[in-house]
């Protein structure tokens, strides 16, 4: 049974649009696309858009890793080569290097002024964990470029506040971007990626856990439990 529910979600990998999953990255990045839009978290209006392309990469290179398909690795090698077009071409729609997303940076600008945005750093952090899994399990070195040039440009944006601002800015959901930061470190030995993973580390939640004062009833499971397997990856 596990095989068999395998093998579905590889022909269902398989049968999804790359060109689709791309649109919003290349119109955000003013590069061409005649691809029709996905819908729902995906449509071109709603904030969380690119994030499903970032579980795609992780799925695909994960799957790759564990059957070989030759078709899953040349489905990621283009969306990782495309990405990389799109990161390149971002600086001229007035982003700073290295940032790669389906949505304008303004997004973090929203959350470090305080003001209403959905949850553009929840969406960043499927994108690099996707990159991360497609280097590590895809055997794509193109990931790993992409992935230091957008953690370089993670580093540039953290620096630019205050801690305190940093740990305003941190209750705007932000999925698992600890964990994944201290992944990077994993792979690059670079000091600077821990740094910054640390930078991540929500205060007003790990606190109180520290003193083993459960504070937790009434907050949203689903933006806590990254948080708290980032603390344990660090």
């Amino acid at each position: 049974p596990f095989r068999d529910a395998m093998q579905r979600d590889r022909e269902y990998l398989l049968s999804m649009d790359s060109d689709r999953l791309l649109h919003m990255f290349r119109v955000t990045a003013g590069l061409p696309s005649s691809a029709e839009p996905l819908g729902g978290w995906e449509a071109p209006n709603v904030e969380v858009r690119g994030h499903s392309l970032g579980h795609y990469l992780s799925a695909c290179a994960l799957m790759y890793a564990g059957t070989g398909d030759e078709k899953l690795k040349a489905k990621t090698d283009y969306l990782i080569a495309e990405l990389a077009k799109c990161q390149a071409a971002l600086p001229g729609q007035g982003c700073h290097v290295g940032y790669l997303s389906a949505f304008p940076e303004s997004f973090m600008d929203r959350v470090d002024a305080r003001q209403p945005v959905w949850a553009p750093w929840y969406t960043l952090h499927k994108i690099l964990a996707g990159l991360l899994d497609t280097y590590l399990h895809g055997a794509n070195p193109q990931a790993l470029d992409v992935l230091v040039k957008m953690t370089d440009w993670v580093k540039l944006r953290v620096d630019r506040l205050t801690p305190e601002q940093m740990q305003r800015s941190l209750d705007t959901e932000f999925g698992g971007m600890n964990e994944v930061l201290a992944n990077v470190y994993f792979v690059t030995g670079n000091p600077e990626h821990l740094r910054i993973a640390r930078a991540f580390d929500h205060k007003v939640v790990f606190d109180p856990l520290a003193r083993r004062e459960d504070r937790l009833n009434g907050l949203h499971a689903n933006t806590q439990i990254p948080k708290f397997i980032g603390a344990a990856r660090e």
